[in-house]
């Protein structure tokens, strides 16, 4: 293999770890959200602050990411379902960027 494939090799390759990033991101992003009430939620660190902040309240209001208003009624129950779904899909994310960055190394 000539130095000018190798050099092109590792481009493609570097190039390809980007695109693949930037798709399993994504997808991710995608992953993120979760049903609750009939509403549906992108679940970030903002919403769960949010969320585990109302814990002391009965019950409250928060928009889905259709616009619509969503009635929470168990905000502690809304807390601990988009805390467990967040983590469950970073850990996830964290894996497969890990698989990526494994690949492009080989």
């Amino acid at each position: 293999m000539t130095e000018i494939e190798k050099l092109t090799a590792a481009i493609k390759q570097a190039t390809d770890y980007q695109i693949n990033k930037q798709i399993l991101r994504e997808k991710i992003q995608t992953d993120l959200h979760v049903p609750y009430n009939g509403g549906l939620f992108k679940v970030t660190p903002e919403i769960i602050m949010f969320a585990n902040t109302q814990t002391l309240n009965e019950h409250f209001y928060i928009e889905d990411v259709y616009g619509n208003p969503i009635h929470i009624a168990s905000p502690r129950e809304f807390a601990e379902l988009c805390m467990e779904h967040y983590q469950q899909v970073m850990n996830r994310w964290h894996q497969e960027h890990n698989e990526l960055k494994r690949i492009r190394k080989v």
